[in-house]
């Protein structure tokens, strides 16, 4: 298991880690690829490499789970963060063929933060598939 650390430098951002998780993929010729991330304030996804996209993106989380004075744990900010990454996931899948992520041309491993400015741990693990 790899791990690397993403720093967020805004509230909300939306942080394409790809090319940080490519070398662990390198290390298995076939297999999966597996990112995790153990903070309950931000998640993973696959997205499209899009223009526009990712502002998109965050502009639909936002109005889906708005800011709001009656939740009952802590800030609403902080609550907010919480049910966008359970909604979103902790965890993206990512095949590995020939030593890379099998990616689609458009496709790209992002990081959703809903509560920056942090350091965030990502944990990088690849299965390697048995062929025989």
């Amino acid at each position: 298991m790899n791990v690397i650390t993403v720093h967020s430098k805004d509230h909300d951002r939306v942080i394409d880690i790809a090319g940080q998780i490519s070398a662990t993929a390198a290390a298995a010729a076939d297999g999966v690829c597996t990112v995790f991330t153990q903070h309950t304030t931000c998640a993973l996804t696959i997205l499209t490499n899009e223009a526009g996209i990712a502002d998109d993106l965050l502009t639909v989380l936002r109005r889906l789970v708005p800011q709001a004075t009656t939740y009952v744990h802590d800030s609403a900010d902080h609550v907010r963060a919480h049910v966008l990454s359970a909604l979103v996931g902790p965890s993206v899948l990512v095949p590995i063929r020939n030593s890379r992520l099998a990616l689609g041309e458009f496709q790209r491993v992002v990081l959703l933060e809903f509560e920056g400015s942090r350091n965030r741990t990502v944990s990088v693990t690849t299965t390697h598939a048995n062929l025989t």
